[in-house]
């Protein structure tokens, strides 16, 4: 009996694609606000965040994005409502802000 590609490689996806994360030991992080919008989304690696999290205000709109490894916060990027970088911080205290450039999105 011959195969496709398609169906073989769904079939893979199905069988470890759902379980591939817990073996390396990640976990996906959603959380929400009451109202049912994201609050904060992310990964976990053996219980430390690791990767980029984001975080949501809760009218919806993008605050922040953190980049983590091994639990240790490395930076954060603050947004305003019109989804413009505002700030960027790192682990070290050392801060940049950005200028406003006006535009409506």
């Amino acid at each position: 009996m011959k195969i496709s590609p398609f169906l073989f490689w769904s079939l893979f996806i199905l069988a470890f694609g759902a379980n591939s994360c817990q073996i390396i030991g990640l976990k996906k992080i959603n959380a929400s606000w009451e109202n049912g919008l994201l609050k904060t989304s992310g990964w976990q690696k053996n219980g430390n965040k690791t990767g980029q999290w984001k975080n949501y205000s809760s009218t919806g709109w993008l605050e922040s994005r953190e980049k983590w490894a091994n639990g240790n916060l490395k930076w954060t990027i603050y947004y305003n409502e019109k989804h413009q970088k505002t700030s960027w911080k790192n682990n070290k205290g050392e801060e940049k802000f950005f200028k406003s450039c006006e535009c409506n999105r």
